[in-house]
């Protein structure tokens, strides 16, 4: 008797805060001082994804997805908010009022012992760390998972993107047939790659 009641007992109340903090997210502090936090995405946050959609340039569009898009559907929005775990992870950045400031995923190929990354930031919050924050987190679960090898296609206009890829320790490489085209990899057996992330 005294087993099964141990077995349906509510979780301590330490645990179930512990819980608590990790659906929230981790707290992040960007350079210029404002906090924020950086969780997995959740199948709730597709009407918050198509409003960081709305907030995007044209050329912020065109640098992440190589073509113009002039809006996010709810059903692509929906699609995005629910990665199945066999298949990759999402992360993203909220504000205090859960509005995505950053957004960043993997598409896992088992396969190939790699993952392709995606990410993208709110033109209002760009160079204060988030995309930073977004990477170091992609390559941490590549590494939770045991995949070797971290790459995207990075447009060669995208200095941004690129600058970052250089300083997590990715390789770029031209891609046959597709001019203006760069393929970024990060090694994930090299301990040196995101600073050890």
């Amino acid at each position: 008797m005294s087993e099964y009641r141990s077995a349906t007992r509510p979780p301590r109340r330490e645990a179930r805060l512990e819980a608590a903090r990790a659906d929230e997210g981790e707290p992040f502090t960007t350079t210029d001082g404002r906090r924020l936090r950086l969780r997995p995405i959740r199948p709730g946050d597709a009407d918050a994804l198509r409003r960081g959609f709305a907030r995007l340039t044209p050329e912020q569009i065109r640098l992440r997805v190589f073509y113009r898009m002039n809006e996010l559907s709810p059903q692509m929005a929906a699609m995005l908010a629910n990665v199945p775990e066999d298949r990759g992870a999402a992360f993203v950045v909220v504000d205090e009022d859960g509005e995505i400031r950053g957004e960043a995923r993997i598409y896992v190929d088992a396969a190939a012992d790699s993952a392709e990354f995606a990410l993208i930031v709110d033109p209002a919050m760009t160079n204060v760390g988030i995309g930073r924050a977004l990477m170091l987190r992609l390559i941490r679960e590549c590494r939770r998972r045991g995949v070797g090898e971290l790459w995207g296609f990075v447009l060669a206009e995208n200095g941004k993107m690129l600058e970052l890829a250089s300083r997590l320790g990715a390789e770029r490489e031209t891609v046959p047939g597709e001019p203006g085209l760069l393929r970024v990899r990060i090694d994930l057996a090299d301990p040196r790659a995101g600073g050890g992330a």
